[in-house]
């Protein structure tokens, strides 16, 4: 395996149905199941659905789906905020070709995220928090056996954290041990000024790079220090990431595929995109593909 592949296996949740994109059901449901029989797959993790929209999920599945040789959908669902709700539409999901992979919360205390983590019972679950907290809740989520979740933006300028922000947040995961996804405004592959949203006359900001921040997730999972971070996370210029079939280089770093693996595995497990073919027609377009 490359090193691009390391870093991209199932790197992207689908996430169609939210902003900028905003897909109706059936529209993301049926090119969710494009993606998962077209030759980019490989990078393809899972549909990103909230658990109040499970019942409608199901019905729109019923329609595309699917021949017994496909691959099984993977689900990330949204916790609505009411984890008793969440628990009955989880425990509503029809099995067999769907399998939820993982469930997503957002908390606004060390105590809730503990009482919704023992409401939602054995689920992987990613929990959603103001980063300036995490020396307080990532005791917690590692003691509970949870992992973090950091939004990366939105479509305002002033949802996207900072540099220092971000690198913090990685560095204090890598100290607690506890995996994280990244979610939002994170589908270009590099650090750079990009439209907030689909539209021609759409305002612009600066967005960071999944490539940036998941080798920063790399340089965090081994120790190194949080100038190392910032400088991966800033960088502009996607010619500084050279990828080769056993490793990939930048800045004097390097990190060879069977590092990749292991920091995917264990720590940096994905991001939700509202699309799926801008972040591979990106790293195409950057000659690493």
């Amino acid at each position: 395996m490359t090193a691009l592949r390391g870093l991209m296996t199932g790197l992207v949740d689908y996430a169609g149905l939210f902003p900028p994109a905003g897909l109706e059901m059936p529209e993301a449901v049926r090119l969710y199941r494009a993606y998962l029989t077209g030759k980019d797959r490989w990078a393809l993790g899972r549909f990103v659905v909230p658990a109040a929209r499970l019942a409608e999920f199901s019905t729109a599945f019923k329609e595309v789906c699917c021949g017994e040789r496909e691959r099984i959908w993977g689900l990330s669902v949204l916790g609505s905020g009411d984890a008793v709700q969440d628990a009955a539409a989880l425990a509503g999901l029809a099995r067999g070709a769907v399998r939820v992979d993982g469930v997503e919360l957002k908390t606004a205390s060390v105590g809730d995220a503990e009482q919704v983590l023992a409401e939602l019972g054995s689920f992987v679950t990613y929990v959603e928090f103001a980063p300036r907290d995490a020396e307080a809740v990532l005791p917690v989520l590692a003691r509970l056996g949870a992992r973090a979740k950091i939004r990366m933006g939105g479509v305002t300028a002033e949802a996207f954290p900072s540099v220092e922000t971000v690198a913090e947040f990685l560095a204090a995961c890598a100290r607690a041990r506890v995996a994280f996804k990244a979610t939002a405004g994170l589908h270009h592959a590099v650090r750079g000024a990009y439209r907030l949203t689909y539209e021609a006359e759409s305002a612009m900001a600066t967005m960071h790079g999944f490539v940036n921040v998941f080798l920063a997730a790399v340089l965090a999972w081994r120790g190194e220090d949080a100038g190392a971070l910032r400088a991966t996370l800033e960088i502009e210029d996607a010619s500084a990431f050279v990828f080769g079939k056993r490793e990939v280089r930048w800045l004097g770093f390097a990190a060879k595929t069977a590092e990749i693996e292991t920091v995917r595995r264990e720590f940096a497990i994905g991001f939700g995109s509202c699309s799926f073919t801008e972040p591979l027609a990106e790293v195409k377009a950057a000659g690493w593909v």
